[in-house]
């Protein structure tokens, strides 16, 4: 008989004892089965490559003696940050049509929170997803995680559905003067959480003998969340890496500098050609050479010497153009392009169109990772009494960091003034931050204009007369 993951993990729950796996058998095969599969293997090798490792480490030279340069571009950590800072780097806003919401929603995101939603979004290009974590802290706040892919493992009930999920890691304790590695488990779904751990960290997860613990507590109560306390941010659809499409790209740009590398090192290292030597063997040829700058031959013999020969410009050409399709493939934008700079408006627009594509996708992603996280903000702020919003709308509003001509912009912004709302101009108008806090100030300045408006219309006038007296007084 066969049975699925959900149907597995709920027969353990309902019937432990007639189930055909325990939850401990299942948490620990689970954990096995994604630590030996191609995408853990995948992830571990993205994270490598970020942290400026890639495969150019596992060169080597067959003869002794001969350079072995192992250089590393760190290519795919500059990509993976351009594509966060250009949709992430500047402040987003919130856009509901309650403001009291609003308000709430603004305080909420702070600015801890926005640098946990660009981990994400760096999580989610450089692994393929990025996973983060709603809970409440001692303290009553609500606070989220961000939890590395690599210790994750979701158990989807449909598609954009979680059953439920399983977080594994390892912790360093000491027992006694002894360092030891103790591995952790957790199993998460809408009836809370259960611990598991792997004291000889072999593989084997054994349940902490307690009971099923909720999701958090507030005050002296325990409570559940209505949904999965997991959140995804997907780079897309199938959940690749950026890495998958530029791999090959990044090893023989690294291989091709390093080989190149090793030549001009080796150039100084001259091929001798004996002819008629009078010695006994090569050892000896060295030791006169170095010793007696001159040797003994026999006869018409001589030395020649062979210098290895390399087209440096062919080799630099050639980097050129895989440079230009590591990014082109990467959907990135080369910043040491030398035509970038001297390029016009339209021209830069272009450069940036595929990172600019590439990252409105990442921002749809977004907005729905946020739609998602609603109603762990909505019963976070019905229980603090802020009130119940779970009604409400709201849309995430993303600056992306494109080279923009602001003079070009700010005059279309005028052209459009009677056609859009004060608060879209403000959106789209390059040296506004914080549209909010623009439209107040603007109101304020309208306000204080129109009492100073006020005070000039009905004050003394030596002109006309006295408008601000009496009007019966002629």
């Amino acid at each position: 008989m066969q049975y699925t993951q959900t149907e597995l993990i709920n027969a353990a729950l309902s019937a432990p004892d007639t189930a055909p796996m325990t939850l401990e058998q299942i948490v620990s095969q689970e954990i096995e089965d994604f630590r030996k599969s191609p995408q853990y293997a995948e992830i571990l090798t993205a994270e490598e490559y970020y942290k400026n490792r890639s495969d150019i480490q596992k060169k080597q030279v067959d003869i002794e003696g001969r350079s072995n340069c192992r250089i590393e571009h760190p290519i795919y950590r500059r990509v993976v940050d351009q594509k966060v800072r250009y949709l992430l780097s500047r402040p987003w806003s919130v856009s509901t049509e309650n403001k009291q919401y609003g308000d709430a929603l603004t305080a909420l995101f702070d600015n801890e929170f926005r640098r946990k939603i660009q981990r994400i979004g760096k999580n989610a290009i450089r692994d393929g997803v990025g996973w983060l974590q709603p809970y409440i802290d001692s303290e009553g706040k609500l606070c989220f995680s961000v939890l590395p892919y690599k210790e994750v493992i979701p158990l989807w009930k449909r598609v954009d559905e979680l059953d439920g999920f399983i977080r594994f890691y390892e912790q360093t304790v000491f027992i006694g003067q002894k360092r030891k590695k103790v591995g952790h488990a957790e199993f998460w779904n809408l009836e809370g959480v259960r611990r598991f751990t792997d004291e000889n960290n072999d593989g084997h997860y054994k349940e902490i003998p307690e009971e099923q613990e909720s999701h958090f507590t507030y005050g002296p109560q325990p409570y559940n969340w209505t949904s999965v306390p997991l959140i995804w941010l997907r780079y897309n659809e199938e959940e690749l890496p950026l890495l998958r499409f530029i791999k090959e790209l990044v090893d023989d740009y690294n291989w091709q500098t390093s080989v190149t590398a090793d030549v001009l090192r080796d150039i100084a290292k001259f091929i001798y050609v004996l002819r008629n030597y009078g010695g006994e063997d090569l050892g000896q040829f060295l030791v006169e050479l170095k010793k007696h700058l001159a040797i003994r031959v026999d006869g018409d013999g001589g030395v020649d010497k062979l210098q290895a020969d390399i087209n440096v410009d062919a080799v630099l050409s050639f980097l050129d153009k895989q440079r230009r399709d590591l990014y082109d493939f990467a959907s990135a934008v080369d910043t040491k392009d030398p035509d970038l700079g001297n390029a016009s408006g339209k021209a830069i627009g272009f450069r940036y169109m595929d990172l600019d594509a590439d990252c409105a996708d990442l921002g749809a992603e977004l907005q729905a990772a946020f739609l998602r996280m609603k109603p762990f903000l909505d019963t976070w702020l019905q229980m603090k009494g802020a009130g119940d919003f779970r009604s409400e709308t709201f849309d995430i509003q993303f600056n992306m960091d494109m080279p923009v001509d602001e003079t070009e912009i700010i005059a279309n912004i005028n052209s459009s003034a009677s056609l859009l709302s004060k608060r879209t101009l403000l959106e789209n108008h390059p040296w506004v931050k914080d549209v909010d806090a623009e439209l107040a100030a603007i109101k304020k300045q309208w306000d204080q204009e129109m009492k100073n408006y006020g005070k000039d219309l009905f004050s003394d006038d030596d002109d006309g007369g006295d408008p601000g007296g009496d009007p019966n007084q002629k």
